[in-house]
């Protein structure tokens, strides 16, 4: 949810973005979501998979109303707590795995909707790979030496081209889900496309806001599949290039507090792989960037 210059309008309130261009506002019993004028292609695949995710059975916010010349929509308020904040309030342990259990089992059903991607858009993985590199390397990484980092890289994308694609939710994490009267909902889905086939599991169950130790080998029973470990290598290194951009280059403070999980789960993906020469480079990494504290458990 954007932050940008757009001021609140009359009896509505601004709330905190994110990632996106787009601004959002709280009135009474919806949210006004403003989009930029050139965002015409976003408005237009958010109508388009809130058909289809609603459709399917997959709880995300109902359209209110739309006008595409104003460029704005209002949706059913779901409130502001999300699936971080309702995991730490759940305070036992099968409650906890139960409600991860609940937003997992929404994946096949994602999955599902492929017939409705006429257009077989994929995502691209070089271009993730690439973003992460480029900002990781002068912020986290304080410019060390990571050139390995671009060999691996290049095996990444390899390992996964050749793999199994499916239709993803794209960014399916705990801060994608909102919590309201025990319900849950999916949200920021307007990216639907497809990706590697454990993308969307792996952006869950090692997500970069929420440590799921314990409770993600009991959910997905193949988290140690090679093909599962590959797509979370190259998940969470998109995700780390993500925080580099808006925590460092864009002044959103907040990304940062992702990045040492992020890095541990790198290096659980590079040990369980057996590449131990990476995994000890990374470890390195860990121990001489901007995290000298964040060594392995």
């Amino acid at each position: 949810m954007g932050e940008g210059q757009i001021e609140a309008p009359v009896g509505y309130t601004k709330l905190k973005g994110d990632a996106s261009s787009r601004s959002y506002f709280r009135g009474r019993g919806h949210i006004l979501v403003k989009y930029p004028a050139d965002s015409g292609e976003s408005f237009d695949n958010y109508l388009f998979w809130t058909e289809r995710y609603l459709r399917a059975g997959i709880p995300v916010p109902k359209i209110l109303r739309y006008d595409k010349k104003r460029m704005e929509m209002q949706l059913e308020d779901w409130g502001d707590t999300d699936g971080v904040t309702w995991f730490h309030q759940l305070s036992r342990p099968d409650e906890r795995t139960a409600f991860v259990r609940c937003v997992y089992e929404y994946i096949p059903l994602i999955q599902g909707l492929s017939a409705y991607e006429p257009d077989q858009k994929r995502i691209n993985l070089k271009w993730e790979l690439d973003f992460f590199l480029k900002h990781a390397r002068d912020t986290i990484f304080n410019n060390l030496d990571i050139a390995w980092l671009e060999f691996l890289c290049r095996e990444i994308i390899h390992v996964l081209e050749n793999g199994r694609w499916v239709l993803s939710h794209r960014d399916y994490h705990f801060r994608n889900v909102l919590v309201k009267n025990g319900g849950v909902c999916i949200i920021d889905f307007q990216d639907t496309r497809l990706a590697p086939e454990f993308y969307d599991i792996v952006s869950l169950l090692f997500d970069n806001y929420l440590d799921l130790k314990g409770i993600a080998a009991g959910i997905e029973p193949e988290l140690d599949a090679p093909e599962l470990r590959w797509a979370a290598l190259q998940r969470n290194l998109k995700a780390l290039g993500t925080f580099a951009w808006f925590g460092y280059k864009q002044g959103k403070d907040w990304f940062r507090e992702s990045v040492p999980l992020a890095m541990r789960h790198v290096l659980s993906h590079l040990n369980v792989l057996g590449l131990e020469a990476e995994a000890e480079k990374w470890q390195k990494l860990m121990e001489s960037s901007l995290f000298p504290d964040q060594k392995q458990e």
